[in-house]
């Protein structure tokens, strides 16, 4: 290795230890009641999150939708190959949806449908008290153990920003795209106590996207109980606060007063986009600042409420909260999570939705 091929080697790892979120010792208590198959797809599903407060999120959010969808079912009531074929046709990743999957399976074959054994009462039960989520405004038990104040949904839909309107227009070459998109993705860092945030130790890192001067959309999982949040890109930063938040559909906006940040210039609808045009990834997959990438729309999804865009555009570690862009520069969703066993299998939120 020459003198110059170390040195991007060593700065490369410098920005892994400097910029990549802390992790801390797992918390499966949101995992409590729930039975060995839920246990095992929740945390399939929310392992690839690096931080625990991530991972303690997301988990959050699964057993919800066991609590609103139904029990994972036992499938020993079907023969060996009945059990391949079911397991086969319900290969949904978010969990809720492939146990709702399994459950119809098992009724079309005339088969009885129980929860697996093993499973116990869930804390999601007591949490969602009766309420509805998503959309709507966040329950005091959830917004509590997120770290989040209440937001009412009616007052916030009174003060926010307007959706920017869909640009038109020709479609961009990959390059002319990153050029025109990448001043609107930034840099999120988040941590409990200022001092970490100086230290670049205990913190969470992830991306937002700015719609505005002043905000910007993220997941709610990279700022979830760490109210010291910084924005920064190329160097410059800036304090922000959270503006309005929904933990239970991972969607927050932020505001930051003492820097102008570079709004996206348009939203595109989710009903519009179709399965198999291309799109962009722009994030900050373990602290490289505005990695690129290219996929496609590779399905178009309900989840709890909130509609998710599946694509195979690169996304990593650090990259929830970033961008996935059509090929007009349009904002289509804020990337929210990735398959840690299926590859280029990447999941955004629509963007529109973040306009409840």
């Amino acid at each position: 290795m020459n003198r110059k091929h170390f040195a991007l080697t060593a700065a490369l790892a410098l920005a892994f230890l400097l910029l990549a979120p802390c992790s801390r010792a797992d918390d499966t208590s949101e995992l409590a009641g729930t039975s060995p198959g839920e246990r095992a797809a929740i945390e399939s599903l929310c392992g690839s999150e690096r931080s625990a407060m991530a991972r303690q999120m997301c988990e959050s959010n699964q057993v919800l939708g066991l609590a609103r969808r139904g029990r994972k079912p036992d499938l020993s009531v079907a023969s060996p190959d009945e059990r391949a074929a079911i397991q086969k046709a319900c290969s949904q990743p978010i969990p809720a949806d492939r146990f709702a999957c399994e459950r119809a399976k098992l009724v079309a074959a005339g088969l009885p449908v129980k929860n697996e054994a093993g499973g116990g009462p869930l804390r999601a039960e007591i949490a969602a008290s009766g309420q509805v989520m998503t959309p709507g405004p966040v329950p005091h038990a959830v917004a509590a153990a997120s770290g989040f104040p209440t937001f009412v949904l009616s007052q916030w839909r009174r003060m926010r920003p307007p959706m920017p309107p869909e640009r038109e227009g020709p479609a961009l070459s990959p390059a002319a795209l990153y050029d025109h998109v990448a001043p609107s993705v930034y840099i999120v860092i988040a941590s409990d106590q200022p001092v970490e945030l100086a230290e670049r130790e205990g913190h969470a890192q992830g991306s937002a996207v700015a719609v505005t001067e002043h905000v910007l959309l993220t997941n709610c999982h990279v700022v979830a109980g760490r109210p010291n949040v910084r924005i920064t890109q190329h160097g410059l930063s800036g304090r922000a606060t959270i503006l309005y938040a929904d933990p239970a559909g991972d969607r927050c906006f932020l505001k930051t007063d003492d820097m102008v940040v570079h709004p996206i210039h348009g939203v595109r609808r989710f009903d519009s986009l179709k399965v198999g045009e291309p799109v962009f990834s722009l994030g900050t997959p373990s602290g490289l600042e505005l990695s690129f990438g290219e996929g496609i729309v590779a399905g178009l999804r309900l989840n709890e409420g909130v509609r998710m865009i599946q694509n195979s555009a690169p996304s990593w570690h650090g990259s929830s909260g970033g961008g996935l862009f059509d090929a007009r520069g349009n904002l289509v969703g804020i990337t929210t999570s990735g398959s840690t066993t299926v590859a280029n299998m990447n999941f955004s939120i629509a963007a529109e939705d973040f306009w409840p």
